[in-house]
């Protein structure tokens, strides 16, 4: 339970709060082992130096007095009286609190003890190696059977093993071990210590946090990075929605479109069999009587005025199917002549203001929208807000065409028709289908007190400088 406790808070945390809980207890680590190496280092060539400088000034004074030691095990009561007085009398005194002079074997032939002398003991590692000509020492190390008095003492010592060589063959022929005042030698180990801790607490404090920075830096570009990522993963997202919509909206265009030109086959087909297939019929029933000797003198003129009526009509559904040049127009003449058209055809006089400026670069498309915008529009404004007037607003620059149809008629309540403003009647929806495929909308206003505006809205940047043409 607490293992999992525990990896579960691990992954809570951030990467760069994972490398400093991590380095901080390694670093720690390494720290105490490396600072322990380092003053154990220093003790150990401290303490070396101490003996060797304790040992040569020592045996300037006790080697030309333990010569006797060269032939036998015993010293003379001259160097035996030597002694003592060196110990006692010299600057000896006040730094070695005692000694004892080893044969081998762990023979004791002198010391400041005399209860030692004559005694024999197992020779400790620090004399063995005295015996091969090494200095030896140890510091507060009194463990041996021999140290009982020195431990007593209750002062810290530093005890040294000094080989006695002979004079003249430089063969040793003892070994003097004695203890030296320990107190300066302590003092200074103690400062040595202390700035060994310093230094190596000082350099992995620095190392850890230069790496903490440089983790904690990189950690945040991860962060920003991750969250770059994700912010553009969503905008992926959103837009493969998109995407997905706007594939649909041109599936159920392109369904729609198609059911608009079934229904206006259907309709030309329509007004083709009621009405100019009405009058040419006509005129060729009384085809056959007006060549009759027993016709009467309007028969002619009868099947003439049939042949002219179907005429008219057919040119009236051709108007209403052809389009005039529009590749040729720009954008006033278009709109002028949507107008012109919708006004010989319905009698509605027409308002229009431009402001703004020529847009350069129309393409075929966006012409034809805009015609049967106003074409659908103006025809709405007659025939369902009952207006023998209306207003049209055309708002143009590089970027964006805004052409607005707005009337004073009856309007409608857009809360009481479901689905008006979504969708619009079958020629709005259209008209809505036609300007969404080429990034545009349209947008219907209307309440029976202030009458109905149609907005059309195409944005131009997907068209400036690279003009398309569908008919070419």
């Amino acid at each position: 339970m607490n293992t999992e406790k525990a990896e579960r808070f691990w992954n809570r945390l951030s990467l760069p709060r994972q490398f400093i809980l991590a380095g901080s207890v390694v670093m720690f680590v390494a720290m105490i082992l490396v600072g322990s190496w380092v003053s154990k280092r220093i003790e150990q060539a401290a303490v070396q130096n101490f003996a060797i400088i304790a040992a040569n000034y020592v045996e300037s004074f006790i080697a030309p007095i333990t010569q006797d030691l060269a032939e036998g095990d015993t010293l003379s009561p001259p160097a035996k009286q030597a002694m003592i007085e060196v110990f006692s009398t010299t600057a000896l005194n006040e730094r070695i609190v005692s000694y004892k002079i080893w044969k081998e074997g762990g023979l004791i032939v002198h010391a400041s003890d005399p209860s030692l002398i004559g005694k024999v003991f197992e020779p400790s590692e620090d004399l063995q190696a005295a015996w091969t000509g090494k200095f030896a020492a140890s510091l507060d190390n009194h463990v041996d059977a021999e140290d009982a008095s020195e431990a007593s003492l209750g002062i810290s010592l530093l005890e040294v093993y000094s080989p006695i060589h002979e004079v003249f063959s430089g063969r040793i022929i003892a070994v003097a071990e004695f203890y030296e005042r320990a107190d300066p030698l302590v003092a200074e180990l103690r400062s040595a210590r202390r700035n060994s801790w310093l230094v190596v607490g000082s350099a992995f404090l620095a190392s850890g946090l230069l790496l903490a920075g440089i983790v904690q830096a990189g950690g945040r570009t991860i962060q920003e990075q991750r969250q770059r990522l994700q912010a553009q993963l969503a905008q992926s997202e959103h837009l493969a929605e998109q995407n997905i919509a706007l594939r649909r909206k041109a599936i159920t265009a392109n369904l729609r479109a198609t059911a608009q030109l079934e229904q206006t086959i259907r309709h030309v087909g329509s007004d083709l069999h009621d009405g100019p297939a009405q009058h040419l019929s006509l005129a060729a029933l009384r085809l056959d009587s007006a060549f009759d000797k027993n016709a009467g003198p309007n028969a002619r003129g009868e099947i003439r005025a049939s042949i002219d009526r179907a005429l008219e009509e057919i040119r009236a559904i051709s108007r209403g199917l052809a389009l005039p040049e529009l590749e040729q127009m720009d954008l006033a003449s278009l709109v002028r002549a949507a107008i012109s058209e919708r006004e010989v055809q319905s009698g509605i006089d027409v308002n229009v203001t431009f402001s703004g400026s020529e847009p350069k670069h129309l393409s075929y498309t966006e012409k034809l929208c805009v015609y049967r915008f106003l074409q659908e529009g103006l025809s709405n404004a007659v025939r369902h807000g009952g207006v023998k007037s209306a207003e049209v607003r055309v708002e143009a620059d590089t970027k964006i065409i805004e052409i607005s149809i707005h009337d004073d008629g009856s309007g409608f309540d857009m809360e009481t028709v479901p689905g008006l403003h979504a969708t619009g009647g079958q020629g709005l929806t259209g008209l809505r289908d036609r300007a969404e495929s080429i990034g545009g909308s349209i947008l219907v206003s209307s309440n029976p007190r202030s009458g109905t505006t149609l907005t059309l809205t195409l944005l131009r940047e997907q068209y400036n400088g690279n003009p398309t043409n569908p008919r070419r």
